[in-house]
């Protein structure tokens, strides 16, 4: 004897509204009420399925495009401080525009420190001016700007010269600098370099391990 077999609840048509067996004028008249307002949720699914669809790829090319035109912007030492007791380490530096367009607005915090070597505690992160305390100067640039030197007001001391040159300290570089784009969004790098006694006399600028980011 056949029996019948229940419906699995993945079957695609339980999802249609189906009327009853036993159906009166009123029952009939709700089903079909039902199905137009299924029909309708369908329709608007599809629709804005068809509408959206474009709008995100418009979106995304837009992301893509900018994130390949805007400026990028690092910091270079032109080169090595003079390590003296008594004379204040100073720093020649230029900010380089690595983008495709420029930058504008830029505003550069730097200091110099003696600090312990390899570095042991991350440098304070700075934080760049609000936008409106940073007026719209238009100061256009891509590719090398360059700048005044930065002096540590304070010099260098007999200790600290002496801990350079035993390899326990090294004369760290490190800053952040703000600055715009041309689509008007703000951006900032942040740099950290040193130098270090090397074969008796300052090594080259070295990269740190940390403190270097860019958004």
């Amino acid at each position: 004897m056949d029996t019948d077999q229940p419906r699995s609840p993945s079957s695609p048509d339980i999802l249609v509204p189906h009327p009853s067996t036993d159906s009166s004028p009123t029952d009939e008249r709700n089903f079909h009420i039902r199905l137009a307002v299924f029909a309708s949720v369908v329709i608007i699914a599809i629709i804005g399925a068809l509408v959206g669809y474009p709008t995100w790829q418009e979106y995304i090319s837009q992301q893509e495009a900018k994130l390949e035109l805007r400026a990028y912007v690092n910091v270079r030492a032109l080169e090595p401080p003079a390590l003296k007791e008594g004379v204040s380490p100073r720093v020649r530096e230029t900010i380089h525009n690595t983008g495709r367009t420029p930058a504008y607005n830029d505003a550069i915090q730097a200091f110099i420190t003696v600090a312990d070597y390899p570095l042991i505690k991350n440098f304070e992160r700075v934080t760049c001016p609000p936008d409106d305390s940073q007026p719209d100067k238009r100061k256009w640039f891509v590719g090398k700007v360059p700048r005044k030197e930065t002096v540590r007001e304070a010099p260098l001391t007999a200790e600290e010269v002496t801990a350079i040159q035993t390899a326990k300290s090294a004369l760290y570089y490190h800053g952040t600098v703000c600055y715009r784009d041309i689509f008007h969004e703000s951006h900032r790098t942040d740099f950290c370099m040193f130098w270090k006694w090397d074969a008796g006399r300052v090594s080259p600028s070295l990269s740190c391990d940390q403190g270097n980011r860019a958004d």
